[in-house]
């Protein structure tokens, strides 16, 4: 492709980056100080509270312990029963006494249990706390009273109370976090948090609960409370360790391609970074981005059942080495399709050879058989395929690279995946992840991928 005729790219990656910092100075600093300007400006009836000197001792012995075993989510992030405790204090003690318990047990518990650093620590209580004092006014604003809640007014209120705790919580974990990854909050908090939504409206039901408990069967039945939600979070636990054990599955299976061929698994790891990148990018759904990661991890897993000395070969293949390796979709599928978690991967692996113009592989492949994850990963399959070093070749420059698959969209590569990927080379949150590939591995010299002109250097667009 000729210079005057490729497409050009604008960056914006360095304004986002200055924004993302800008946001992640001014929105905790901004929620830091509401308690503050609440105590100054607020009225009397948001400086209310309640004395419960047994309550509030145990009631700081939970959060202590929330704090100190953290059940650690499938998609990253962990979750605590932190949250319902929070609430329910806001709703027995008022929302200064409720906060002042944030500082006094989030700091030693992240401190001396979880072994964060100072900082961090003092900086996480600090948002705890400001969020439930913020939260619990609101509360209070609204016509909530303190101690065991009225129906139907204090409902309304706890339930406008939580909303804001949820969006106040949430919220500056996501700048924190899109600061952090140069990424937008918004996408961060889709990312972790749109998912929770169901778990947070149950939290707010059982803030309402531990205070109903407490005033009406004492602290005998607050502990007993407490049962339900040590078993609800061993059975989290054991989900984790399940999800976990796949990934790690999964893993191995990619791993496994190593013994054939070094490259193909190490352009598999990067071919699964992007496609994770692109699917978000595309607003797909986690569950279903996570079937993208594993589908992308062994998207080439069957190569393992074709003759070494095809994979390997240096020079140009033969009509019948071809045809062998064309088979390695199929032969993915059946592989991974005998692990009922991973069937719709399965599918995906089976298909992301496909191609609009109907010249893909397998053959006889309709528009509706090939999911949406298939064409993330031909896409993102062929983009490291360019820009990734061989021992005979430099990768292609992110913008060659790219200008080759808009070229080519509609034709070989379904256009949505390609745009998405542009977008993230626009928006600067895409960069070209390091091969790892050894030099002495021999890697296949020919790819089927892109046509090119007779006049053009022969760029292979996507692997076997």
């Amino acid at each position: 492709m000729s210079p005057s005729t490729a497409p050009r790219f604008r960056s914006v990656g360095p304004a986002r980056s200055w924004m993302s910092r800008a946001l992640w100075i001014s929105g905790p600093s901004f929620f830091a100080a509401l308690p503050l300007l609440i105590a100054l400006f607020g009225g009397a009836e948001l400086k209310q509270h309640r004395w419960d000197v047994w309550g509030i001792v145990v009631w700081a012995g939970l959060l202590l312990a929330a704090e100190a075993l953290p059940v650690p989510l499938p998609r990253g992030g962990t979750m605590t029963i932190a949250s319902i405790l929070d609430i329910g204090a806001m709703i027995l003690f008022g929302p200064w006494i409720a906060g002042a318990l944030d500082l006094v047990t989030t700091i030693p518990a992240q401190m001396l249990l979880l072994r964060n650093r100072p900082g961090a620590a003092a900086l996480n209580a600090g948002l705890y706390a400001s969020t439930t004092v913020v939260a619990g006014s609101t509360y209070l604003a609204c016509g909530g009273s303190l101690g065991a809640p009225r129906a139907p007014a204090d409902f309304v209120a706890a339930i406008l109370a939580g909303s804001l705790y949820y969006a106040l919580n949430t919220g500056w974990v996501s700048l924190v976090l899109g600061a952090k990854l140069r990424e937008s909050a918004l996408s961060i908090w889709r990312l972790h948090f749109r998912d929770g939504l169901p778990q947070h409206a149950l939290s707010v039901g059982f803030g309402l609960l531990f205070a109903v408990v407490r005033v009406a069967a004492g602290i005998p039945g607050v502990l007993l409370l407490v049962l339900p939600l040590l078993f609800a979070r061993y059975a989290l636990r054991l989900y984790a360790e399940l999800r976990e054990d796949l990934v790690s599955f999964v893993r191995a299976l990619s791993t496994a391609l190593d013994a054939v061929d070094p490259y193909t698994h190490e352009h598999s790891v990067r071919v699964a970074e992007y496609s994770v990148r692109v699917a978000r990018r595309l607003g797909m759904p986690e569950s279903e981005v996570e079937t993208v990661r594993y589908a992308a991890l062994v998207h080439d897993i069957g190569k393992i059942a074709q003759r070494p000395d095809v994979i390997r070969k240096p020079d140009l293949l033969d009509e019948h080495e071809r045809r062998l390796m064309m088979r390695h979709p199929e032969a993915g599928a059946r592989i991974i399709g005998q692990i009922r978690a991973l069937r719709d991967a399965a599918k995906m692996v089976r298909t992301h050879h496909w191609r609009p113009d109907g010249r893909g592989y397998p053959p006889g492949l309709t528009d509706a058989d090939v999911p949406r994850g298939a064409r993330v990963i031909h896409v993102c399959d062929a983009f490291d395929a360019m820009v990734s070093d061989r021992p005979y070749r430099k990768g292609l420059p992110m913008e060659r690279a790219l200008a080759e698959l808009v070229r080519h969209a509609g034709t070989q590569f379904d256009p949505e995946p390609v745009d998405a990927l542009v977008a993230l080379h626009e928006e600067g949150r895409l960069e070209v992840i390091p091969s790892g590939t050894p030099r002495h591995a021999p890697t296949p010299r020919n790819g089927i991928g892109t046509e090119t002109e007779p006049d053009e250097e022969p760029v292979s667009a996507g692997s076997r």
